[in-house]
């Protein structure tokens, strides 16, 4: 009998090294059989076999060595890196210890079988079994330190990742709170099912003026305490939708500060959050005290408000001499002497110049505010273009200058407003005039093309620097004059034209090679979709009242500007005339007067034209008076009234007289030639 451990031992190892096959095969079969192992059966056989020969490579060594019965710590590194491979796949610590102990078993198993085919000592196989439990156990210990050192290792980064998420998120939060200081924001929180609230930082309550003391509003409390009566309901009713749309919340509206009951003006931003199954669970939302911007737009609307109040009232004031200079030169001209039309015509173009530049002023803060309303019609555009060169025919007369007009031989018909077509060419016309030297020709040409028309306008005059172009359609620019000429006017003209353009749907550019090379403008509108089922008859010139043999008319004049009332008087010679200055006189005329026309100015000294064409209205005979508003007030705002007041037509000083005897000599008592203009 072999006693020497030594010996056997060593036989063992290199008996176990040989049957590796046999050992991995069993122990893969033993494995796949538990089924606490679960896990480790999900594994490829290569997954399965990582680290199998390495331990025992390490088994055999260790036998070889003489069989210690203490573990050298240098032994079993296979085993760690064994067990570092599982813990990465997700084991636990109890599926690498089951491994590992039928990795032993299997181990045992063939050692029997070795020991079983000699005649070996006791002690030489306890020797060899003691071996490899010692082996297993050291393993398990490494592995178990192992794993707990890497657990350590892994608690402490996660610790110290979540201390500088929280470090990082609580520098987010400050910043954010700095952030919200500096712009004035409240921060808040409701929670949707208990209608609880959170305020997140100290201005919630400097806007409230709630003590800090007291704690945050719920939902209801604020709608409730803070919210101004009058727009409690719209602000419930907005938060309502949003929450019903998943919408982002805002809401401009005002509260009543807690402390000082004070009104001020808030504004409220906000979103809803879900929680995982898509219910909403929170409202997180931010609060601003916008008082001051409120104040302030406000204090803008009423100054924009008070500037159209004043441009009205300067034009008013403007065209009120304009009306009796314009009558008079009409009367000049019935006198039919050569120096009469030369008066006639130089009176009749100032005046036609200055009520142009008082009707581009008021455009200008018109467009500006969308005050303009297009009164838009299917059209042949050709004959806006005809009158828009028309009105600039005396002017391009007195320097010398031609206009030469080309136009297509059919209708262009376009959807616009036929009077802001005429003051768009008009504009360009005058433009083009103004900016080139007498004698010099001016071209308007107009194509069609793919369903647009384009109307060019060319002028040889001092041309534009490159450098105004991109400016030239901005209210108030003007070139350096090149003639005292040319620095007539304020500046707005091709403003008015841009946006008239725009609001046609079209596009207006301006082109020019340099300095004294001319310029030209082009105009882009797009066609009507369909023309007209019948072309609109031309409308033949009317006659003026008196030259036709008709009856001539009682006419009543109210107007506190006498020598207005001297120079319409005159106009009307053919006609019964009574004069008043006021509306007292007025009153006081028609008890013996009843007038069939009665042509009103509306702003009186003792009464306005409205009111004293409804007590005129009154008085026996002239309840089917026509009644004319003659008035230097011309928005589109002074139209309507006068219609919603009852007048029968509106004109605007200073009127054209010709325009005037023609309405008069087709009004018919009882409104037969009725409609406001």
């Amino acid at each position: 009998m072999n006693t020497r451990p030594g010996v056997p031992l060593h036989a063992l190892a290199t008996h176990l090294e040989q049957r590796r096959g046999v050992l991995v095969r069993r122990w893969i079969r033993a494995v796949r059989a538990d089924p606490a192992l679960e896990r480790i059966r999900g594994l490829s056989i290569a997954q399965m076999f990582d680290g199998v020969p390495p331990i025992l490579d390490e088994v055999a060594e260790l036998l070889r060595s003489g069989g210690e019965t203490v573990v050298p710590p240098a032994r079993g590194d296979h085993a760690r890196a064994h067990a570092r491979a599982r813990w990465r796949l997700g084991y636990r610590f109890d599926d690498l210890y089951r491994e590992l102990d039928l990795f032993q078993r299997c181990l045992r198993q063939l050692a029997r079988e070795f020991f079983s085919q000699g005649n070996w000592d006791r002690d030489v196989q306890a020797a060899a079994h003691q071996v490899i439990e010692n082996f297993f156990s050291a393993a398990t210990h490494a592995a178990i330190r192992r794993f707990v050192e890497e657990q350590s290792a892994h608690v402490d980064t996660v610790n110290r990742q979540r201390d500088d998420t929280a470090r990082a998120l609580e520098r987010v939060e400050e910043r954010l709170r700095m952030a919200a200081s500096a712009a004035g924001l409240g921060i808040f929180e409701w929670h949707v099912p208990t209608k609880a609230g959170v305020w997140e930082n100290r201005l919630m309550y400097a806007i409230t003026g709630r003590p800090e003391s007291l704690g945050p509003l719920s939902c209801h409390a604020f709608v409730r305490e803070l919210a101004h009566p009058d727009d409690a309901e719209m602000l419930i009713r907005r938060y309502l939708q949003a929450m019903e749309n998943r919408d982002e919340f805002h809401c401009q509206f005002r509260i009543r500060r807690l402390d000082d009951g004070s009104v001020r003006y808030v504004e409220m931003h906000g979103r809803f959050r879900s929680d995982a199954h898509g219910a909403i669970e929170s409202f997180v939302g931010t609060l601003a005290d916008v008082t001051r911007r409120m104040l302030a737009e406000q204090s803008l609307q009423e100054a924009d408000r008070k500037k159209d109040a004043f441009l009205a009232t300067l034009a008013h004031e403007l065209r009120n001499p304009l009306a009796p200079i314009r009558t008079a030169a009409a009367i000049i001209r019935k006198q039919q002497t050569a120096e009469g039309d030369d008066v006639h015509s130089i009176i009749e173009r100032q005046c036609a110049h200055l009520a142009r530049l008082i009707d581009d002023l008021l455009d200008v803060s018109r467009i500006g505010t969308g005050k303009i309303r297009l009164q838009r019609r299917t059209m042949d555009l050709r004959q806006a273009i005809r009158d828009a060169v028309e009105i600039n025919v005396p002017k391009a007369r007195e320097h010398g200058q031609a206009i030469d007009l080309s136009l297509p031989d059919e209708p262009v018909w376009v959807d616009g407003d036929s009077t802001r077509l005429i003051q768009i060419f008009s504009n360009l016309l005058d433009n083009a005039l103004k900016y080139s030297d007498d004698g010099k020709r001016v071209r308007l040409a107009a194509g069609v093309s793919q369903q647009v028309v384009q109307i060019v306008v060319a002028d040889q005059g001092m041309g534009i620097p490159t450098s105004l172009l991109a400016s030239l359609f901005e209210p108030y620019v003007q070139l350096a004059p090149a003639s005292s000429r040319a620095r007539s006017g304020l500046g707005i003209g091709l403003s008015v034209v841009r946006n008239l353009v725009d609001m046609h749907g079209g596009r207006v550019s301006a082109l020019s090679e340099g300095e004294g090379r001319g310029s030209t403008f082009v105009v882009t509108l797009p066609l009507a979709a369909e023309a007209p089922s019948a072309a609109p008859s031309g409308v033949e010139p009317r006659p003026a009242v008196g030259q036709d043999g008709r009856a001539m008319r009682r006419i009543l004049l109210v107007d506190d500007n006498h020598d207005a009332l001297d120079a319409m008087a005159m106009l009307l010679v053919d006609h019964e005339i009574r004069r008043a200055a006021d509306a007292g006189e007025a009153l006081a005329l028609v008890a013996d007067f009843p007038a069939e026309l009665a042509i009103l100015d509306i702003d009186l000294p003792d009464m306005s034209g409205y009111e004293l064409a409804r007590e005129l209205r009154k008085s026996p005979g002239m309840e089917r008076a026509v009644f004319v508003a003659l008035s230097g007030f011309g928005t589109p705002e002074d139209v309507a009234r006068s219609r919603a007041e009852g007048f029968d037509h509106h004109f605007v000083k200073p009127v054209d007289p010709e325009e005037l005897l023609r309405f008069l000599g087709d009004a018919e008592p009882g409104g037969a030639a009725r409609g406001l203009n």
